[in-house]
Order: structure tokens, then C-alpha cells, then sequence
């Protein structure tokens, strides 16, 4: 939470500065050294911050502060050294412009950050490890553009290591020394981030019957289911999870989508939970259990195409601010190939949860109205560095499934299963993680 409160408070420093212009990113390949340098220059001081990701994602990158206006977005391509490609993008932080370089190096690298006066730029150099890097947690690491004390060698983020002897070396104005933060894991236990659908003024699906005085709204259920699982992944000794909502709030696509990175974790599964909804009254008798990952092209059929316009609705307009453009270069050439693995990843999260939900006798018997496990274009599923579900629990629209959902001993089940589905696929990925299953609890 200190971390969190740490870039929250520097954000909002960076929101009220000036904003500074980009007047140019250059690269320079040293061969003699094996130093690829990267310039990138400014009009003014401002925040900087970078995250170092290479051990486990095999890039880090640099955020740059209240850049305006947007730069045009595109790959840099140096012809030859360390950096095999470097990404330009822009993002929308809720405070402020937002400008990121993505490096993605050939190999095991070690990299160094640094700020230098009159006029104002970064200068970020990088050059190939000696050895392979050995595992540490990523890290995130603050830069200011003040201070009066500079570090006496320079080093790689958190590692140490000086420039290899001979290589240029930058005119360095004395800046303060950065202050290093852990990105949060514990140690030896697998996160989970759970994501309970809607919240807030979002009520999402409703039921048609009504309980007591009124229908069931779908944020209730997922919270519930939600709130039920977290308490098992909790208790479990290797696995960690984390709320993007614990209680009844409206939290945007663009919110849950970033939770990782706003709250500092390093996440290994994001599950999002919902129930269910038919388009026509006809297909009110549609049931049971949906699973989902990640579809770029959309649905093809008319029910999902529903079933995504729902979902992806979120509250109304404002939900889609600061959602990835799905355009975006991103989605192309490097990091094209990370988002189709975890695409694939999703596919075996979800037929690994099929499984175990389907140890649920309800389930088992009443099928739903397409296959099982499919997949659509959900927003929220659009995540880079982990693979994503969304898993409907089952359809508020047919008043006999609605019953079930509404049961609290059916949620238990609901959350068991899910907790099991999710171990064996930490099991199946890796053969350390020694996974703690849970026995259904049969209902009365």
C-alpha cells in the first residue's frame, strides 16, 4: 500500500506540473561496447518512472509524465545491439498524458536510467549480460528530475552493476538517488486477481423474478461468489488473491483491467465473475455454467454479441476511458506473440475450470446452450501480462437457475470449484506448485 500511495502521490504531482513537449527519441548502437543507447528529450523536467519486467515478461519500459501532446505511436527498431525493438506508446493515466517506451531486448541484458540537465532528457543505456540474470521480483523504480546527490557508479535497476569499461559515458548533472520498490509477491505463493463484475451504479444483469421486493441484480451474486473464493485462495498456503472490488462500488473496465499495475502486484491469473443473461424471452430457458477468454475479432454469434455488449457495457460510456485502443501496435509484431499466449493460456484456464465446476452435480445436468468454454471480446480479458477469464456462473434470466444462484450453499460450491479449477492449472504449468484440492461440500 506504501507503494500505491507513493505513485499515487507523485502522479498527482506530475498531474499539476507543467506539461512538457517530446522533441526527440533517438537510438545509438556502440558496437565496440555492445551498448545500445536510447535518448529520448524534452522540453522541461518532469516524473519518470521504470519497471523492470525481464525476467519475467522479457522487457522492461519507462513511463515519462504529462507529455503533451500524444507523440506518434511506433516501433523503433535499432539495426543492430541489445534492443531488438522498442515500442512508443501513449496511455491515459485518470491525472495525467502518459508517455511509455517498451524495450524489448535480444537476450539476457543489464540496463541503466538516468536523467540528465540543460537541455532535459533520459538517458537509458543497455548492454548484454555477461551471465544470465538470476531471480529477483520485478521492480519498479522512481526518478525525479531534482536532487542534489548522484549515485557514485551508475547501475542497472536493481542489480548493481556498472557500464562495461569504455563505454560512453553521459554528462551526468548529480540527481537524487532512486528509491527502489519491490513489485509485490510473496515469496513461493501464485496471485490471482478476482474480478466481481459490475458494482455501484452498475447493477449489471437483473433476474425476472423477484425476491422478497425485488429482482436479483447480478453485482450481488458475482460479490458474493467472489468474496467466497477469496477467502479459500486465502487459507490455501502457495496461492494469494486479491479484490478488484470487496464491496459494492462501481469500479471502470480501465480499473479492473489495470488493477496489477495500479496496486503494484505481479499477478499470475485474472478471473473475472458474472452471471449470465438471455436477449429474448424466448431464451429465457438457456442455463448453466459459461467459461471465456480473450477473442480480439469478436463473436460471431447473435447471443454472444449480446452477451459481450453487456458486459462490455460497465456502467455506460465513461467505461471504455482509458481502455487500450485495440489498434494499438501493441497488439502487433513482439507483443503480438505474448497476447496470443495468453490467449491460448486462457483457453486451458477455462478447461481446467470446466472441470472442476463440473464435479457440481447441478452443472453437470443441466447443460447450457452452446459450448461450455468459448470465447468472445470482452475488454476486461485484454490483459498483457497474464492470462484472463471470465467465468458466467450462470443465467439470472431463467428463474429455476436463479433460485440456485441465490442459495448461499450453491455459491459455496460455486467458489470451491472455482478455487480447484484454478490450483490444477497452476499445477499443470508447474511442477513445483504442489496445489491443496477441496472437497465440495454437497448441499443439504
Amino acid at each position: 500500500m506504501r507503494v500505491a500511495a507513493f505513485a499515487c502521490a507523485a502522479l498527482a504531482l506530475a498531474a499539476r506540473a507543467p506539461a512538457v513537449t517530446l522533441q526527440d527519441i533517438r537510438t545509438e548502437v556502440h558496437e565496440r561496447e555492445g551498448v545500445t543507447r536510447c535518448v529520448v528529450q524534452l522540453s522541461g523536467e518532469t516524473e519518470f518512472y521504470h519497471r523492470d519486467y525481464l525476467l519475467t515478461k522479457k522487457y522492461f519500459l519507462l513511463d515519462i509524465y504529462n507529455v503533451r501532446p500524444a507523440v506518434a505511436e511506433r516501433f523503433i527498431t535499432p539495426a543492430s545491439g541489445p534492443v531488438r525493438q522498442v515500442l512508443v506508446l501513449n496511455r491515459r493515466d485518470p491525472d495525467t498524458q502518459v508517455l511509455t517506451l517498451v524495450f524489448y531486448p535480444t537476450d539476457a541484458c543489464r540496463y541503466r536510467v538516468l536523467p540528465v540537465k540543460d537541455p532535459f532528457r533520459i538517458v537509458i543505456d543497455v548492454w548484454r549480460s555477461p551471465e544470465a540474470a538470476q531471480p529477483a521480483e520485478a521492480k519498479t523504480q522512481p526518478a525525479t528530475a531534482t536532487g542534489s546527490t548522484a549515485p557514485a557508479a551508475p547501475t542497472v535497476a536493481g542489480r548493481g552493476a556498472a557500464l562495461p569499461s569504455g563505454a560512453p559515458q553521459p554528462a551526468i548533472t548529480p540527481m537524487a538517488k532512486p528509491q527502489a520498490s519491490q513489485r509485490y509477491r510473496q515469496a513461493g505463493k501464485k496471485i490471482v486477481i478476482l474480478d466481481p463484475g459490475h458494482g455501484g451504479n452498475d447493477p449489471g444483469a437483473e433476474s425476472y423474478i423477484k425476491v422478497g421486493s425485488r429482482k436479483i441484480q447480478e453485482k450481488d451474486l458475482n460479490l458474493n461468489v467472489a468474496l467466497y473464493l477469496k477467502r479459500l485462495i486465502d487459507a490455501s498456503p502457495n496461492v494469494e488473491g486479491f479484490l478488484t472490488r470487496s464491496t459494492d462500488k462501481y469500479v471502470s473496465l480501465a480499473d479492473r483491467q489495470q488493477f496489477s499495475d495500479r496496486y503494484n502486484v505481479e499477478a499470475d491469473l485474472f478471473v473475472s465473475i458474472h452471471c449470465n443473461a438471455s436477449d429474448t424471452y424466448r431464451a429465457r430457458s438457456a442455463r448453466g455454467i459459461e467459461l471465456y477468454y480473450l477473442n480480439p475479432t469478436g463473436a460471431a454469434k447473435g447471443s454472444l454479441r449480446y452477451l459481450e455488449d453487456l458486459e462490455n457495457r460497465n456502467g455506460g460510456a465513461a467505461a471504455t476511458e482509458g481502455l487500450h485502443n485495440l489498434d494499438h501496435p501493441i497488439f502487433g509484431q513482439l507483443a503480438r506473440e505474448r497476447l496470443l499466449n495468453w490467449l491460448t493460456e486462457g483457453r486451458i484456464v477455462c478447461e481446467h475450470v470446466k472441470s472442476a465446476c463440473y464435479q457440481i452435480p447441478y452443472y453437470r445436468s443441466n447443460g447450457n446452450r452452446e459450448a461450455t468454454v468459448q470465447s468472445a471480446f470482452f475488454r476486461v480479458l485484454f490483459q498483457l501480462d497474464m492470462p484472463a477469464v471470465l467465468v458466467e456462473i450462470g443465467f439470472l434470466t431463467n428463474s429455476t437457475e436463479c433460485q440456485q444462484l441465490i442459495d448461499p450453499q450453491f455459491q459455496q460450491q460455486i467458489a470451491t470449484a472455482l478455487y480447484n479449477g484454478i490450483v490444477a492449472y497452476f499445477k499443470a504449468r508447474d511442477d513445483r506448485f504442489e496445489p491443496k484440492y477441496l472437497t465440495l461440500r454437497a448441499k443439504p
